[in-house]
């Protein structure tokens, strides 16, 4: 039995490493700081050891490979006992794509939004026609009984992060999987502590699009620029999903079902859950991958109908007639858009009222300081929660509560701030009778509030 240890192994995306890992026959164990749900049911019930808190006596005798989370570097109680024994670190990429990902069709889903999405959509509609693929995801997909597995077919999803691998290895995560089928959705200026600039954002998609095969496949968002100048230099066949008409997979205006035209300029349309046009977007980027190899559209309509998205991404926690409640991932102006548009267009006679905690790494700064209110004016209501780890941005370089305001205000959009703790009541306070949808927006945990709120209603 091999061994290998995941030093911090409680996030959502290492606990399903870890499952995956535990399925390929290794035996599996790790550390965090404290592991929370879903990760403390997932590791669970994999029968994954987990050590808590961080601790140099976790580590595994000398020579078990020990794999490092990016949120570990020098300093890490962890990480300098790993150095001073000489233990073997590696970063999750590097080990998936020594050990896991030969032989198998890689399917590499990348680009700033969506992913998590589309690799579930794509899984989905795989899996239902008996393709047996493997995967991982890092979210929690609702159709499925973790966010990985080894699978028994060729084709194996995974989630292609641009973020850096480890400490010790600051190439994007993607640069390790080596596709030969790729799924590249828009592609937006992001991650503010890892890139500089949208130009090296975009050298590292280069970079990615570099690793393709001549005879491999490019599946495009034609509708984003970025994203349609890199497909021109594409070194396979390249094909564009938009609007367009120039498009070879057209997504078709249809605000209840997913409506499209495929190669053959057939039309097609069936049933569809996700709620939004970035949600079928994000479908019909899933549709034309796995028609990669088997072409024929009308044998995953069944499957598209029942596919119900992932958690966290506009997942509807609460409805009434009255009130309806969702949790979204949003922390991007372009996604919290999406969600706000989407929310606008199911629900066009409830207020909109929206909750946002400005949490990433790129949100909390003033780098999309003008570009923000313009996203968040789509809603009725705006809550902002509290902006996190504010007393570790410098303040010239702080997101600036106060111009936002200022601009909402000016398009008549009422904007208010409440300390997390506060936000439950606040909310609760707005509730009049009128019907309105309330959605929570947050790349974290948002301090347990949409759970906590929904648990106070009726």
């Amino acid at each position: 039995m091999k061994a290998v240890y995941l030093m911090g192994i409680g996030g959502i995306a290492m606990s399903n490493i870890a499952v995956l890992l535990k399925q390929a026959g290794y035996d599996v164990s790790g550390s965090d700081e404290g592991v929370y749900e879903p990760a403390a049911t997932i590791l669970r019930n994999s029968g994954v050891r987990v050590h808590t808190p961080y601790a140099a006596t976790n580590l595994p005798a000398d020579g078990t490979p020990v794999i490092v989370g990016n949120a570990q570097s020098r300093g890490h109680v962890e990480v300098e006992a790993a150095l001073d024994r000489g233990l073997p670190l590696f970063s999750f990429p590097e080990f998936l794509c020594r050990h896991i990902l030969p032989s198998r069709h890689t399917m590499v889903v990348a680009g700033t939004h969506g992913k998590s999405t589309t690799s579930a959509a794509l899984t989905h509609l795989l899996a239902a026609t008996g393709r047996q693929p493997g995967y991982l995801i890092g979210a929690q997909p609702l159709d499925l009984p973790f966010g990985a597995d080894l699978g028994a077919g060729p084709p194996f999803v995974i989630e292609g992060d641009e973020y850096d691998s480890a400490f010790f290895d600051k190439r994007s995560k993607f640069l390790h999987y080596f596709p030969r089928t790729l799924i590249l959705g828009s592609v937006e200026f992001d991650h503010a502590d890892i890139f500089a600039n949208l130009d090296e954002v975009l050298l590292a998609f280069r970079r990615l699009l570099r690793t393709l095969p001549s005879n491999g496949a490019l599946i495009y968002d034609h509708d984003a620029l970025h994203s349609r100048e890199l497909a021109a230099h594409a070194p396979c066949r390249a094909m564009a999903v938009g609007r367009g008409e120039e498009c070879d997979w057209r997504l078709l205006d249809n605000s209840t079902d997913f409506e499209f035209r495929a190669p053959d300029r057939r039309i097609y349309r069936c049933a569809f859950i996700p709620v939004g046009a970035h949600n079928r977007r994000n479908m019909l980027m899933a549709l034309a991958a796995a028609c990669v190899e088997r072409g024929n559209p009308e044998a995953y309509l069944g499957a598209i109908a029942s596919f119900h998205g992932i958690r966290r991404r506009l997942e509807r926690l609460y409805q009434t007639a009255d009130l309806i409640v969702y949790d979204d991932f949003a922390h991007h102006p372009t996604a919290i858009h999406a969600t706000l548009s989407a929310l606008r267009e199911r629900y066009p006679g409830h207020r909109l009222i929206a909750a946002i905690e400005p949490r990433s790494n790129t949100m909390v700064r003033n780098i999309f300081q003008h570009e923000l209110p313009r996203a968040l004016a789509v809603a009725d209501e705006i809550v902002i929660g509290d902006i996190h780890r504010l007393e570790r941005i410098p303040v010239a370089e702080r997101l600036d509560y106060d111009a936002i305001s200022l601009e909402l205000d000016r398009v008549g959009v009422a904007v208010s701030h409440a300390r997390n703790r506060e936000l439950a009541d606040d909310l609760l306070s707005r509730l009049n009778g009128r019907p309105a949808v309330i959605v929570f927006m947050s790349n974290g945990g948002f301090s347990g509030i949409p759970h906590s709120f929904v648990a106070r209603l009726p």
